[in-house]
């Protein structure tokens, strides 16, 4: 057979959640997924059977988040002003973290670029004050879950999806970005009213370390756990190993790094 015609590998919503297991989450977890759905290959039942199996994974005691970020993307917007709606501004963390904010049950942070979208018992007090903290801060919705030994979980996306390496970098105090620098609209969702909230702008050029070398340093103290699920490289890291090795090697590489947030240089993004 021609390679080219080779057909998707099939995946079913009881393999992923065998292969969650085989990771170690188990009912009663705390854990934030980023997902990729196309590297599973084809699954039975599309996003929706991703999140189900996810949230098989935890049990109804445990809580599962997502990011749902925009980043300033025009895309992601329902309006040319760019204004962030709660309801209405899509995710751009692929198809999985789209449908899975769109779930009835499941809450969202109101933040103007960077929202989390979770569901269970936990789900409210992990979105709570987001707005009004720096988007990785150590009390934003993914600070709390690596406090709370969370899991870290990488379905087909890698390392360079890790953000909870920007949350020990927010820890550390980094001087290449700017913490509630940039203003972007927000529509109020109980007014409708627009008013201004504030986002991050970021560095003018590559962090040394972000991802690999954190990945190193978890492989070299086995927290890197990895498996294959489908043609899906799957990965599960606790919230506190990565924040531990990152602020690490904040310490090695900040102190010489010249890397300033953009606006620093004279241009403007997000």
């Amino acid at each position: 057979m021609n390679p080219e015609l080779k057909p998707a590998t099939a995946v079913t919503r009881a393999e992923i959640l065998a292969g969650l297991r085989m990771l170690g989450l188990k009912p009663g977890d705390l854990a934030q997924v980023h997902s990729s759905l196309k590297s599973f290959g084809r699954v039975d039942g599309g996003p929706d059977a991703v999140i189900d199996a996810c949230l098989d994974a935890v049990g109804p005691a445990g809580t599962l988040m997502m990011p749902t970020f925009n980043h300033g993307q025009r895309e992601a917007y329902e309006t040319p002003e760019c204004i962030f709606d709660i309801k209405g501004t899509r995710s751009v963390n692929g198809l999985i973290t789209e449908t899975f904010r769109k779930r009835a049950g499941v809450k969202r942070s109101f933040h103007p670029s960077h929202p989390y979208a979770a569901f269970g018992p936990l789900a409210e007090w992990l979105i709570a004050e987001h707005l009004h903290l720096d988007c990785f801060d150590a009390r934003s919705p993914l600070g709390k879950l690596c406090a709370m030994n969370g899991w870290i979980v990488l379905l087909g996306c890698g390392m360079n999806a890790c953000t909870a390496v920007h949350v020990a970098q927010t820890i550390y105090g980094m001087p290449c970005v700017g913490q509630r620098q940039n203003p972007w609209p927000m529509r109020d969702p109980k007014t409708c009213s627009v008013n201004t909230g504030w986002t991050v702008i970021w560095r003018d050029g590559a962090c040394p370390f972000e991802f690999e070398p954190v990945e190193k340093r978890l492989r070299e103290r086995g927290q890197f756990h990895e498996i294959k699920i489908g043609d899906a490289t799957v990965q599960a890291l606790r919230g506190p190993h990565v924040i531990t090795a990152a602020v690490e090697l904040c310490h090695e590489y900040c102190p010489t790094c010249k890397r300033r947030p953009i606006l620093a240089t004279g241009s403007a993004a997000l």
